[in-house]
């Protein structure tokens, strides 16, 4: 009769506890049956997430991303006379200012703590002897306490979270009387002890994860739970059915930043979403004799106020008899430095009725995010490692308001590779910049069209600050701006940017030049060419551009027909700028080489060509191999020397006339830009 009673009793707190999960009957079922507002209304995806007081209980490691001290707390009537509760604590971060390294370890900036308390009781079993005689009411009580332990590793590789739950069960039956006809164990208590381990990953520079933007990067988490690797159970622990089974729960978390999504084009309603997110997560579920168990949540954040109130919609699915659950949350900041959240979820089921619970979060103390991380970051006792690890803190906690400064400061401390990724995340003038000098590096290799395209997603970071009626943009930046403009072939687009450069310089007026001289428009391009050649008084660091301006001068002049004033100008420039360009000077196409006397001498015997001087034009191309057998011009005209000697001593001079043409020409092409 005993045993009839105690089965049945424990078959309905058993079934009652786990009607979500399909496992009833499963010894310590009761702690399957979920907490947490959050947790629930999001269809129990929760193993990649758990950055809150429930962590202790879904995914100790995911306790490090708790943003403050919280405490939690559940109370629901289920049915047939059973209720459930949960208690919860948190404590994120406790000795940010401990110096011992064994301490630090433990409890310092990197840690957290969590504890814990889940109670399940069933009242109101008769209990009789076998004759019929009442002896009283009894109930079940099944309990775990909680306590558990996190740290966090930052590297550049990423953010990876490890944790320790301890879990200390206890099974009670209340009021069970004693009976001749009966016969049980002095003690009606039954304490067992078990263990969860549980990891996350938030990828930065991982390897795998190098192939994707940081700004679509850092939303991800991936997380992993074991839970009863110690496996605690009730009674005798050698018969199965009383051990707690082991439940390995993966899966992975994703915030959709909503302006992210949006085109840059669509200002007013990127300002209008700000940084609501909607976050979305996958849990997959193994369990021993339970089918597998997928399940799938999203959760959205409206920021309603700059204070802290916010509203948190949230609906779930999942494979098990609960299929559907909603939710929602609605955090109402208290004072300055503490926030109460009240939290609801609803869950059906086939078979038993609805599921109605509310919970309420207090959060206390200061906020440990990004803006407590860059105040960290700041303090003169870290070191460099210290620093690093506190902006990389500051990144996964993308987007903030501190994030831009962060990745500039980082950015200096990495290689080349991750520093452009910072770039990529910030965007704006720091992109833009970096950008630009990809497309000059890729111009100076002969790469046109990556050069282009380059340039192009440069020009996609200056526009809209361009665009802002009191633009931040000093006449360098607008330079930079023009020159990309430039190099992407959008001509018309430059010389708007480039004439609102406010002070004159040789730099600015040679890229007019080079717009005018794209458009075919000679004389404005001999203007400003010639305006660029009379500020290298003024700039004479810039011995590379002036070089240039000459060079295009001379050919803008002849094509103007103006032969004589060519000449001139060349012969300048090949007495004095004969030494070799600068590496970093805007290389167009056509230059395979760092000099421009070579090219001078060329198009100065060509002049002298078409001002039908045929000797001193012949003379002039042959001292072009004779002075510079090295560079490009001097190998052409070396390979063209008997032709040209040939036309000279029979006096052909049509076909020197044709040869000049198809000379000039091909200059002309290969000097052709954009």
């Amino acid at each position: 009769m005993r045993r009839a009673l105690m089965g049945v009793a424990v078959f309905w707190s058993f079934s009652a506890a786990c009607w979500a999960q399909g496992d009833g009957g499963q010894a310590g079922a009761f702690l399957r049956y979920g907490i947490g507002g959050r947790a629930l209304g999001m269809g129990r995806a929760f193993v990649a997430v758990a950055n809150d007081a429930s962590g202790v209980y879904w995914n100790p490691a995911g306790m490090v991303g708790a943003r403050r001290p919280e405490i939690t707390s559940m109370y629901t009537n289920l049915y047939y006379d059973s209720q459930f509760a949960h208690f919860g604590v948190v404590i994120p971060r406790p000795g940010p200012n401990i110096k011992d390294k064994v301490a630090r370890f433990l409890v310092g900036p990197g840690a957290a703590f969590g504890f814990g308390w889940v109670g399940l009781s069933t009242t109101g079993y008769e209990q009789t002897t076998d004759t019929g005689v009442f002896l009283g009411d009894f109930g079940i009580q099944e309990m775990a306490f909680l306590m558990a332990w996190a740290r966090e590793e930052v590297g550049t590789w990423g953010i990876f979270r490890y944790g320790v739950s301890f879990k200390f069960v206890n099974q009670n039956f209340s009021g069970l009387q004693r009976s001749p006809s009966m016969e049980f164990q002095e003690t009606t208590r039954n304490w067992s002890g078990g263990m969860d381990i549980g990891f996350t990953f938030q990828p930065i520079h991982a390897p795998i994860f190098r192939l994707f933007s940081l700004r679509y990067l850092l939303p991800l988490h991936l997380g992993l739970v074991v839970q009863n690797v110690i496996q605690p159970g009730w009674g005798e622990k050698r018969y199965s059915e009383n051990v707690f089974p082991r439940v390995v729960r993966w899966g992975f978390s994703y915030r959709w930043v909503l302006k992210d999504w949006i085109p840059e084009s669509w200002s007013s309603l990127r300002r209008w979403v700000g940084n609501s997110h909607i976050l979305t997560a996958f849990d997959r579920e193994l369990c021993r004799n339970t089918k597998t168990g997928n399940y799938f949540g999203l959760e959205g954040f409206f920021p309603l106020s700059k204070s802290g109130l916010a509203f948190f919609p949230r609906v779930g699915f999942n494979n098990s008899l609960e299929r559907t659950s909603l939710g929602m949350g609605l955090a109402l900041p208290f004072t300055r430095s503490a926030i109460v959240r009240i939290d609801y979820a609803y869950g059906t089921h086939t078979f038993l009725p609805e599921d109605n619970r509310f919970f309420l979060t207090v959060q206390m103390g200061r906020e440990k995010g990004a803006e407590y991380f860059t105040s960290e970051s700041q303090k003169k006792e870290f070191g460099r490692e210290e620093v690093r690890r506190n902006l990389l803190r500051v990144l996964s906690e993308y987007p903030n308001d501190f994030v831009g400064d962060a990745a500039k400061e980082l950015a200096t401390m990495e290689d080349s590779v991750r520093a452009r990724r910072y770039f990529d995340l910030t965007g704006g003038l720091d992109r833009a910049n970096w950008l630009f000098q990809e497309a000059k590096a890729f111009l100076k290799q002969g790469r046109i069209e990556k050069a282009r395209k380059k340039a192009s997603e440069a020009n996609e970071e200056y526009a809209p600050i361009f665009a802002q009626p009191e633009h931040a943009l000093s006449d360098v930046q607008m330079l930079d701006y023009g020159e990309s403009l430039v190099i992407a072939g959008r001509i018309e687009e430059a010389m708007v940017v480039l004439e609102e450069v406010s002070t004159p310089s040789l730099r600015g007026y040679y890229l007019l030049g080079k717009c005018q001289k794209s458009r075919e428009d000679w004389d404005g391009a001999i203007e400003m060419f010639r305006n660029a050649v009379k500020r290298y008084e003024e700039e004479q660091d810039l011995n590379s551009m002036v070089c240039l301006a000459f060079l295009e001068l001379g050919e803008s002049l002849l094509r103007k027909e103006q032969y004589e004033s060519a000449i001139t100008t060349l012969e300048i420039l090949i007495k004095n700028y004969s030494k070799r360009l600068d590496p970093n000077y805007p290389r167009y196409p056509g230059f395979d080489d760092d000099y421009v006397v070579d090219d001078a001498q060329f198009l100065m015997g060509l002049s002298y060509l078409l001002l039908k001087q045929p000797a001193e034009g012949v003379t002039s191309m042959m001292q072009t191999s004779r002075f510079y057998p090295d560079l490009e011009y001097g190998r052409i005209t070396d390979a063209r020397a008997n032709t040209l000697i040939e036309v000279l001593d029979t006096a052909n001079w049509d076909r020197l006339e044709i040869l000049t043409k198809t000379y000039l020409e091909q200059y002309y092409q290969n000097h052709k830009w954009p």
